[in-house]
């Protein structure tokens, strides 16, 4: 019996191997980061076999592995840091730990209890010389190498030699880690060609389980040249929010393509405006059908969210769950200008699905021509949003702007749209999209 005529027969191993399925969708993979770790730590083992095979004494593995384990961070400057930190910190350690027992050796104490006593005074010196070469960070080392010298080995006939090597075997840590770390296959980057990827079910899967693995790997590619950026409905305080922690260089479309943003400078660099006359329009039906509208006006580079008497549970939800976000400016609009000055970017209508029906038929027989509208599901049960945005606006207007402006001729999209993107995300993103991405900059290389 085939295995399609077992899941007919019994409907439950299907469900429960799609089940199943998606449970392991939720793992995360085994990222460069953790094969790495293993590999450092391999490397300090075999340095300290090496090491035994001296006259002078082989040190403790342990505090190698610590060290490299440190080290190895997603992007270099956390890196560095981390390096440098564990390094300030072993010398200081180190150095305390080297004084205390040439004191203990000079006064002759050699108590247990009064020597423990006095290691826990000398705590203080330690983080202070920290404080005071304005290594705060490095204190928490300083104090671990020192005690590791002053509590285990302050009664040995020759410590000096642990001290030795327990600084040695940090720098062998340190050395190996950052070696592991910037390794890299010679692999070729495509620096002629923007990619430009959508955010919901192409970076970010519905469940946002692994978005922070697929930011880690986005800024090692846009760190090692690959030329990177982002197509989305979602304004830019959404994209700053939900890609916060990426190191975005070039401009983002936003809005459905009715504008460009500078991530960087944090300003629009094209936008295209609803006509006063056509909004003022669209206001008035919107209106007529009993419903409210957010209406997004763009003063100087800032983007205010007008609205007035929130009329639906879904509309008040949304207000009250992003009124208090730093990326969005919500005022009401009895504080609105209705002059010369306002330039209106879109218009936002959130209701039941039967209501947006009707109002999208009626603004298409009014409006047709001068508006270009979209109609989504939103995250409320039973409810849609509703879109008015400028004829003119589009992603695929804003991104000719953003080649003239890049001066970069090639581009390469990804969506979750079949047939609109030049790369068709079809299993709901995350990990595959950063794949599929990687895959396509080096062929084109090779090619």
């Amino acid at each position: 019996m085939s295995v399609t005529r077992l899941q007919e027969c019994f409907p439950t191993m299907a469900t429960a191997e799609n089940k199943l399925t998606e449970i392991f969708r939720k793992f995360p993979p085994i990222g460069a980061r953790i094969i790495k770790s293993s590999i450092a730590v391999s490397i300090c083992m075999v340095i300290y076999y090496f090491r035994t095979l001296l006259p002078i004494g082989s040190g403790i593995p342990f505090y190698s592995a610590l060290a490299a384990l440190w080290c190895l961070q997603p992007y270099s400057n956390s890196e560095k840091s981390n390096a440098g930190q564990r390094s300030v910190g072993t010398f200081i350690g180190a150095l305390y730990g080297l004084l205390f027992i040439v004191f203990l050796r000079f006064i002759g104490l050699t108590q247990h209890v009064p020597v423990y006593l006095f290691a826990s005074f000398m705590i203080i010196p330690v983080i202070y010389l920290t404080v005071i070469l304005n290594q705060r960070n490095a204190s928490f080392f300083s104090c671990v190498v020192f005690l590791s010298i002053a509590l285990t080995h302050s009664f040995d006939d020759n410590p000096y030699i642990f001290v030795f090597n327990r600084v040695l075997d940090t720098f062998i840590g340190i050395g190996v880690g950052l070696a592991v770390n910037h390794f890299r296959l010679p692999v070729k980057h495509d620096s002629e060609t923007l990619y430009i990827s959508g955010i919901d079910s192409v970076l970010i899967p519905d469940n946002h389980s692994v978005a922070a693995y697929n930011k880690v790997e986005l800024n090692r590619m846009i760190e090692s040249g690959v030329k990177f950026t982002i197509s989305t409905v979602r304004t830019p305080a959404e994209v700053m929010s939900l890609m916060d922690g990426v190191n975005l260089k070039f401009p983002v479309i936003v809005m459905d393509g009715a504008a460009i943003y500078d991530v960087q400078g944090k300003e629009y660099l094209e936008a295209e405006f609803l006509q006063a006359d056509v909004c003022e329009t669209a206001e008035k039906i919107i209106a007529e059908n009993k419903m409210h509208c957010f209406v997004n006006v763009m003063y100087d580079s800032i983007l205010l969210i007008f609205y007035g008497n929130l009329q639906n549970y879904a509309e008040k939800d949304l207000f009250s769950t992003h009124k208090h976000s730093p990326y969005r400016n919500y005022v009401r609009d009895i504080f609105r200008r209705y002059d010369a000055s306002e330039r209106i970017l879109y218009l936002t209508v959130l209701d039941e699905k039967d209501k947006i029906s009707v109002l999208e038929e009626k603004l298409s027989e009014r409006l047709n021509g001068f508006v270009r509208i979209t109609v989504s599901d939103s995250e409320y049960e039973g409810y849609c949003y509703l879109k008015i945005f400028s004829v003119r606006s589009s992603k695929e207007e804003m991104i000719k702007k953003l080649k003239i402006r890049t001066g970069i001729e090639k581009v390469i999209t990804f969506g979750s749209i079949k047939g609109k993107y030049d790369v068709y995300i079809s299993d709901g993103g995350g990990n595959s999209t950063i794949k599929k991405l990687k895959k396509i900059y080096q062929h084109d290389i090779y090619s």
